[in-house]
């Protein structure tokens, strides 16, 4: 791809990523894409790690690398500053938590110019465990099940296609022009509703599998937990600020724990509660049972176990977060 200075801005928000932050950036340089046709922009929260030391001796190596504060903390303000910080027509939204293939940026840009109708194109985000331990791992196998985390297709897709959301998204300057900047009160689930609002603008949120990323699952069941009661707390609060932004996939979570709960207190007050909640217990661990042994045979025995007790918890912390955000509790 031929060379432009600054055509391209790539955005990453940060708050104490010392811990990925350099394997991104260098990912970054590596691309096909010329390093120095593009401004890289890190827009850091205020971290309280060596976050900021570390970008700063990259950035000495790389002046195409510009630290920037956001004193608002949240990924979407980060990604308005960046925006209003830059000039370049493409600008792209990666996350420092994750490497990026060579041809990621490549890719991208490719398609926004090939089709004018795309008002954001991203890829396959491959999740991968931060350590060798067996929860790291089981943590990012379950992420490409479809009974664990879900069907989402940047996640289990191979095929191209139009979709409702994508990760890392690449975006004309002048689609964001038209349908604004993220909403910078959002703390989680920013992208589902940009997405969103893209789609009601008349384009097209595209994924293509040849544009591939890596992510980094959380290391323990607890941090796991946490990641999934958020996630569900964003679907919650989404639904006072765009209902469209959410698919049904992300309310299978709720309905299974609202079931649980309705089940459990009508076993106080009918034998017929108690028969309901244990039908609903018993096709959910038959389920879940099916989809371990499967994902078992594919990976290894040895997340037996661990990914049964993974699935139960997950659930359950993204329902409940869903109910948190339905109530409107902070």
């Amino acid at each position: 791809m031929n060379k432009a200075t600054n055509n391209i801005v790539v955005i990453i928000p940060t708050l104490n990523e010392e811990k990925f932050i350099e394997r991104c950036l260098l990912s970054v340089q590596n691309q096909t894409y010329f390093s120095d046709a593009c401004e890289v922009l890190v827009v850091d929260g205020g971290s309280k790690d060596h976050t900021r030391e570390i970008v700063q001796v990259i950035s000495s190596s790389y002046p195409n690398i510009r630290l920037i504060d956001n004193p608002h903390r949240y990924q979407s303000a980060a990604f308005n500053i960046g925006v209003k910080e830059s000039k370049g027509k493409y600008i792209i939204r990666m996350d420092a938590h994750a490497q990026y293939e060579q041809h990621y940026i490549e890719r991208c840009i490719q398609l926004l110019e090939e089709h004018e109708d795309y008002g954001n194109v991203g890829g396959q985000c491959k999740i991968i465990p931060q350590n060798n331990h067996l929860v790291a791992q089981a943590n990012a196998l379950l992420n490409h099940l479809r009974f664990g985390i879900g069907g989402a297709d940047f996640r289990v897709g191979t095929k191209a296609k139009e979709v409702d959301s994508v990760p890392f998204g690449a975006f004309r300057r002048e689609v964001i022009e038209h349908v604004g900047g993220m909403r910078a009160d959002l703390a989680r689930g920013e992208d589902n509703e940009y997405n969103s609002r893209i789609r009601q603008a008349g384009y097209k949120v595209w994924f293509d599998p040849q544009i591939q990323s890596y992510y980094y699952a959380r290391a323990t069941i607890s941090s796991s937990m946490r990641q999934m009661y958020l996630n569900g707390k964003s679907i919650g609060n989404l639904v006072y600020v765009d209902p469209r932004a959410i698919g049904l996939r992300h309310l299978v979570p709720f309905c299974f724990v609202i079931a649980m709960i309705i089940g459990i207190v009508a076993a106080f007050f009918s034998v017929w509660g108690k028969w309901a909640l244990l039908a609903l217990l018993t096709i959910y661990f038959i389920a879940a049972f099916i989809a371990d042994i499967s994902a078992c045979r594919a990976y290894g025995w040895k997340f037996f176990f661990i990914l049964f007790l993974l699935f139960f918890l997950v659930h359950c912390s993204y329902g409940i977060g869903t109910i948190i955000g339905l109530l409107n509790i902070k």
